[in-house]
Formats: C-alpha cells, structure tokens, sequence
C-alpha cells in the first residue's frame, strides 16, 4: 500500500483496472496492487471452519427483530454491523475475557 496526495482522473483509474486498486482508507487515498484471489483450494484447518460460519449465518436470519435491532444498537460505535457482532458472539463470544484469574 502507498499513499497518495490525490486520485488521479476516472479514466486512468479506469485504465488500470485489474492492475492498480485505488482507495480510501480513514479518508486518505491510498494505492496498491489488485488484491487476488488466493484460488480455488483452502487449507483443511480453513475449509473445517465452514460450518461454524455457516451456523452462525443461519442463526442471524432467525433471531426475531427486536434481538436484532439490540444487536445493531450494540455495532453502532463498533465499527460492525449487528450481524458480524452476532457471528462473533456465536464464534468467539461477544467480549473478550480475561483468563488466568479467579
């Protein structure tokens, strides 16, 4: 990543299509090369966290509104829509606590 004082024109940006990726990041304009794809084959430690995602996708669509709406007033600060939150929830918990003390 670099960053840069400015973007340049719609048609260089255009140009460099698949080459170059242009963006923003905390409002300034960074450049890098296009990000790739790490191709069709995941490691088995990867592919064995599927399920979990999976659950956990499922168990957002049916949780009722009003505990997703408490989840999105809880993601407003965190820079997470209350989905993620509830996927992290269901994942690793949703605050992370201390261990080794009583």
């Amino acid at each position: 990543m670099a960053t840069i004082t400015r973007f340049p024109s719609e048609d260089i940006i255009a140009g460099f299509k698949g080459s170059i990726d242009y963006y923003l990041h905390h409002g300034v304009c960074c450049v890098r090369s296009w990000p790739s794809s790490p191709g069709h084959t995941r490691t088995a430690a990867v592919e064995a966290q599927w399920p979990a995602f999976t659950i956990a996708s499922q168990l957002w669509h049916k949780l009722s509104p009003p505990i997703q709406e408490a989840y999105n007033a809880m993601a407003q600060s965190s820079g997470l829509n209350g989905r993620d939150l509830a996927m992290r929830a269901y994942l690793s918990g949703l605050f992370a606590y201390p261990t080794g003390h009583p």
